[in-house]
């Protein structure tokens, strides 16, 4: 699949020369918009989102990122329902791996929305003092856990 970005002009003309030769050779084009992928930054600060809250939750990093991310604070984005040949209806659960750079980050947004109302307090992907004091918290206790 090659992409196109509409405001070059160069990919503009490649893209109308496809669609000239596509249109001649009577051919079928699917046209799909292109969101890039998470960053690994971002993903990151979700794990270690996840962490924090799992530690001060006193519950597992899978179970903060299984249960309390993707059912109970951002549904509206994992949430998946497809129905069966039978006709009963299937929800499963995206991945954060399928996720979309907007998507992560409003993911994370919704997350720390959660955390903060249970009184856990998730410091800003920027605060880079107030991380690295809560990974310390986190190491200090880990052998109690």
């Amino acid at each position: 699949m090659t992409r196109y970005k509409p405001n070059d002009p160069r990919d503009y003309l490649a893209a109308l020369e496809f669609l000239n030769f596509a249109k001649e050779q009577n051919l079928e084009i699917v046209l799909d918009t292109y969101s890039p992928p998470r960053s690994g930054k971002q993903n990151r600060y979700l794990y270690f989102c996840l962490a924090y809250f799992a530690h001060c939750y006193n519950c597992t990093e899978a179970e903060a990122k299984e249960i309390y991310l993707k059912r109970f604070a951002c549904p509206q984005i994992f949430e998946q329902q497809f129905t069966m040949p039978n006709g009963k209806t299937e929800t499963w659960y995206r991945s954060t791996a399928d996720l979309s750079k907007d998507e992560m980050a409003m993911a994370i947004r919704n997350f720390r929305a959660y955390a903060d109302a249970y009184n856990i307090p998730i410091p800003d992907a920027n605060d880079e003092t107030s991380i690295r004091v809560c990974e310390q918290q986190m190491q200090r206790t880990k052998h109690y856990r």
